[in-house]
């Protein structure tokens, strides 16, 4: 399975994946329509970009009254049927990362689906703070990253 990895230490607060996304799936450049977003901690000098993580027991699919929210199988993406969507917000409450989106103009909830296999935000970020890749490739990353600040912390033994 694959997954939008993040790297916080390439982003740059630039925002150009919430404008991809936004573009791909409501056709206009609205931040507040995208279902990626840039967190920016001005004091800290941080910044990231949170998206949803496909979650293996996906809190968002248990308490979804009416199955708008399903584990495509094939995929392993958590997809969300608008059609089907009755607007309850359940969904957002649940979400322990907060990433779950509500598009209050149409009266659905939105969620990454992963562009079906072509991410946007991946493709439209310049600093390469996003990448889709394999979970294992995704997984060594951030262990030889985490391993580096390790060595950094403690200098050369």
């Amino acid at each position: 399975m694959k997954v939008i990895s993040i790297n916080p230490g390439k982003c740059t607060a630039c925002r150009l994946c919430e404008l991809a996304c936004s573009m791909k799936h409501n056709g206009v450049y609205n931040p507040v329509l995208s279902r990626i977003h840039a967190m920016i901690y001005m004091d800290e000098a941080f910044y990231t970009p949170i998206t949803c993580l496909q979650c293996d027991d996906a809190p968002c699919e248990r308490v979804c009254p009416n199955g708008s929210i399903r584990k495509n199988e094939g995929t392993g993406v958590v997809e969300l049927d608008q059609e089907r969507c009755v607007g309850c917000k359940m969904c957002m409450l649940a979400c322990p990362f907060g990433v779950m989106n509500f598009n209050e103009q149409a009266g659905y909830a939105m969620k990454c689906n992963n562009c079906n296999g072509e991410p946007e935000c991946v493709l439209y970020c310049a600093p390469g703070a996003l990448e889709y890749r394999e979970v294992a490739s995704s997984m060594d990353y951030k262990k030889k990253s985490f391993a580096e600040k390790i060595k950094q912390a403690y200098g050369e033994v």
